[in-house]
Order: structure tokens, then C-alpha cells, then sequence
């Protein structure tokens, strides 16, 4: 006579393997995570070396001067701003990817395409970041995001718009790289003191905002882009990743001024 042998788990034994599942879940699920981001990161960063490589380019073709953030197209204003090409439209001939849509009414937060969108673009992070103290402070681009449209999922430098501080370590000097073609006269890289360290694009917002006017805006808003820190583009074409709000490395000069590191481009 042949006795047949069942074998089976028992419900502690279940519960255990069950515990043990969940506790490597537990462990593993954030590095999947931050592995993703930092994939992502590479990504933006891969783009951001080509948007640098552009923006040099454009400054040969145009007598050494720094690429404005906007220039005027000589159309009538509609609600795409046909009245006005933003940057990453100017960096077309030289990129030839990401040229955005200029729908007449845009609406719905369109999004950038090609290099200019970023993957890691949250628009919620990216205003808490703006509300912090070090930065813009609470409401700041409440009016703003969710835009109408957006160019970029990166903010560009406006030059001479952008000057000012009393040199202490409370209130920094700063001159943004960049040029904004209201203000004359136009920064030319000769002005650059140190263009290897000085920003000209960082993760940020650049759009058309609920107003229906263009908005760009770059610096600390990039102090969470990516894993504790943003995307940055230099004016010697090269990118690379700062930890934490960037606007908040400082130096001093000679004189005993204090300065933005990267947002001084008269200063070193």
C-alpha cells in the first residue's frame, strides 16, 4: 500500500516570506527611483551640452554678442506671441531640434519639445523652490505655472535687466550673463571675466504665462532639478549639475565685494 506526502506551506511561513518581500520592496523601490532620476538627469545634462554648444555658435555669427533671451519679429502680437522669437527659437539653425509650436491661442501648458523639455520638469517642485526664502519668496510665478505654453523647461540669463546687490554676504552683487534687447547696450562675451564659471541657462521655466506675456526665469528655482541640485550652462558651452540654490555660492573680490559666483560676469 503506497502513502502519498502532502507538502505545504503553513500560514506562518506564508506571512514570513510575505514580510520579507515587502521589507526588499522597501528598499529597493527608492533606488529604482533615484536610478530612473538620475537617468533623467543625464538626459537634461546630454541636452543642455548641446543648448551650450548653440548658444556659442549663435555669439560667433553675431559679432561675439550674447544671445538675448527674446528678439522682436517686426509681426503683430497674437496669443502665441508671433511679435517675439524666444531663445530657443533663435538657437534653431544652429540645433535644428525642439523648435516649438506657435499655435495662435495656445492653452493647456503646452509642453517644450526635442532638448528643451526636460523629463524631471515638475512644475510643483519647481515653485516650492521659488517660494523659499533664498529665492523669490511666497506667491512667486503663482500668476505664472501653469503657463499657457512652454518653450523650454529651462530659464536663460536677461543681462543688463538683472543687475544689482550691495556687495554684502546678505545681498550680493550680481550682472546676469544674457541680454534682454530692451536694455542697451548688448553684452558681448568680451565682457565675460569668467566665462567657465558663469551661467547662462539653468533648469527652469522659459513660456508664455497666463498673462499671455513671455516669461523666462532661471537660478535658484533649479536648487531641487535634479536630486538635490539643478542643470547648469556655461558661457564656455560647458554643463554640468550644482548642488542646491546656485545663486547662494559666493565670493569676494579684491575690493571687498561680495558676489554671486556664477551670476557675476564683471566680477573675478
Amino acid at each position: 500500500m503506497l502513502k502519498r506526502v502532502r507538502r505545504a506551506f503553513t500560514l506562518i511561513e506564508l506571512l514570513v516570506v510575505i514580510a520579507i518581500i515587502a521589507i526588499l520592496a522597501s528598499i529597493l523601490f527608492p533606488v529604482f527611483a533615484q536610478a530612473r532620476e538620475k537617468a533623467r538627469m543625464i538626459t537634461c545634462l546630454s541636452n543642455a551640452k548641446q543648448i551650450g554648444t548653440g548658444i556659442m555658435m549663435y555669439s560667433q555669427d553675431y559679432d561675439e554678442v550674447v544671445i538675448p533671451w527674446f528678439q522682436r519679429t517686426g509681426l503683430p502680437r497674437t496669443g502665441g506671441r508671433a511679435d517675439v522669437d524666444p531663445w530657443p527659437v533663435l538657437l534653431q539653425p544652429y540645433i535644428k531640434n525642439g523648435n516649438p509650436p506657435r499655435p495662435n491661442a495656445p492653452a493647456g501648458a503646452i509642453p517644450p519639445e526635442g532638448m528643451f523639455k526636460c523629463p524631471s520638469f515638475n512644475p510643483n517642485e519647481f515653485k516650492r523652490q521659488a517660494h523659499m526664502p533664498d529665492c523669490d519668496g511666497a506667491g512667486a510665478l503663482d500668476a505664472w505655472i501653469p503657463p499657457l505654453q512652454y518653450f523650454a523647461h529651462y530659464g536663460i540669463g536677461f543681462g543688463n535687466a538683472a543687475t544689482g546687490g550691495n556687495c554684502t554676504q546678505g545681498d550680493p552683487y550680481y550682472k546676469y550673463a544674457g541680454n534682454d534687447v530692451r536694455y542697451t547696450p548688448l553684452q558681448s562675451l568680451a565682457e565675460l571675466r569668467r566665462p567657465a564659471e558663469t551661467v547662462i541657462v539653468t533648469d527652469g521655466f522659459t513660456g508664455i504665462i497666463q498673462s499671455g506675456g513671455l516669461g523666462t526665469t532661471m537660478g535658484c528655482e533649479s536648487a531641487n532639478s535634479h536630486q538635490g541640485g539643478g542643470t547648469h550652462i556655461f558661457m564656455d558651452g560647458h554643463a554640468k549639475w550644482i548642488a542646491r540654490n546656485s545663486e547662494r555660492y559666493l565670493e569676494r573680490d579684491q575690493a571687498g565685494c561680495w558676489y554671486k559666483k556664477f551670476y557675476a560676469v564683471d566680477k573675478g
